[in-house]
């Protein structure tokens, strides 16, 4: 991209103008060195044919907000831009710094936001670098002020082939944090709460198997990928819990810990109604319905991640809908496999009933006390 600016009195003009090498997206540039905490300029062209100027900030290499009180305001100029053409620019004005000359930050992006909102989502740009810029000439010698930022230092920039920028590490932390949190909510927890669902009328062995799935091997599991999250927030020098999929995340976090105390009571702690009528306390039922709740929480979540969260705090394109159909599939599977499990309720509920002596309790295996029911969890 092309960047000019001419100083006209107590305000200057700013021109930028695509190279027609990669597809126009957007157009920005920010009065600094570098991106973070950067007063930035961004500029896009829309459907309608008018075009939106959005002053943002950034704490760090993520996707510039909205700066409600920028330190000078800008004004698009529609009557300098020029949206037509392979060539297309966009013009604003804004008032003069005491600096005649310094360093600017530059970003060009292929991928249209869509919406003539200020606030609009930006995918990550595909190049970006700091430019000295001289403003000392007149406006006269305009011409001659155009500082020419090559739009793509990648050797197919110049045939229009897109380029595959490299992820940055926090943007690596991310998908660390997905996969990891996908695998620990939506497979090793279902599979823990099935296996209990459907093994609990057969074996004595499925509550050691059940709590080595919820906590065993989903724990470490959940616990590095929230940790990544928080990490990936940290490296970015984003805030923290400034949207509501952070929000859930950690209150989701703090359920599964409830859940697991929870269950480690049921097992550890009989209450009076059990070991003595044998009637199933509200705990239990509250441990099931939490656990439910838990789950239903987690598959939204996984979803806002890759749909919204990620090109949100990324600025990279959104992940490829097969992501989506595997979501869809899952999301009707597990609770299909879990409902399915209910059938064995009646079966189980007869097994917990209090046991009635009989002659043939005389030959009880050893170890097997008529006071503990075989079922009892």
């Amino acid at each position: 991209m092309c960047i000019s600016g001419v100083v006209n009195g107590t305000t200057t003009r700013y021109v930028l103008q695509s190279k027609g090498i990669q597809e126009l997206g957007w157009m920005a540039m920010g009065f600094g060195s570098f991106m973070a905490n950067t007063p930035m300029v961004i500029m896009w062209p829309n459907s309608d044919g008018s075009m939106t100027l959005s002053q943002r900030m950034a704490p760090g290499e993520v996707m510039p907000t909205v700066d409600p009180s920028p330190p000078r305001v800008a004004t698009a100029d529609p009557s300098t831009s020029d949206l037509t053409g392979s060539q297309p620019k966009m013009s604003f004005t804004i008032p003069s710094d005491s600096s005649a000359s310094g360093t600017i930050i530059w970003a060009f992006g292929t991928i249209n936001p869509d919406d003539a909102a200020i606030d609009a989502t930006l995918q990550q740009h595909l190049e970006s670098n700091p430019v000295s810029l001289d403003l000392t000439a007149s406006a006269s010698d305009a011409a001659t002020l155009a500082h020419l930022a090559s739009p793509a230092s990648d050797p197919n920039a110049g045939s229009g082939a897109p380029v595959d920028q490299p992820l940055l590490p926090f943007q690596k932390m991310i998908i660390a944090h997905g996969l990891l949190c996908t695998i620990g909510f939506l497979m090793l927890l279902p599979a823990g709460a099935l296996l209990a669902r459907y093994a609990r009328t057969f074996t004595n062995a499925w509550f050691t198997g059940h709590w080595i799935f919820q906590f065993a091997f989903a724990g470490p599991v959940i616990i590095a990928g929230v940790a990544l999250g928080i990490n990936a927030v940290s490296t970015a020098k984003a805030p923290h819990l400034n949207d509501d999929h952070k929000k859930w995340g950690i209150a989701i976090f703090v359920l599964y810990f409830i859940q697991v105390a929870l269950g480690a009571l049921i097992h550890w702690v009989k209450p009076t109604s059990w070991t003595v009528g044998k009637r199933r306390s509200l705990q239990n039922y509250f441990h099931a319905v939490l656990g439910i709740v838990i789950l239903a929480l987690a598959f939204y979540q996984v979803r806002n991640g890759f749909r919204t969260e990620w090109p949100a705090q990324s600025g990279r394109p959104p992940i490829s809908n097969a992501a989506n159909i595997v979501w869809y599939v899952w999301v009707v599977l597990v609770p299909v496999l879990y409902f399915a499990g209910l059938a064995l309720l009646p079966r189980q509920f007869r097994q917990e009933r209090p046991h009635q002596k009989a002659p043939s309790d005389e030959f009880r295996m050893r170890g097997q006390s008529e006071d503990s029911p075989r079922y009892n969890d």
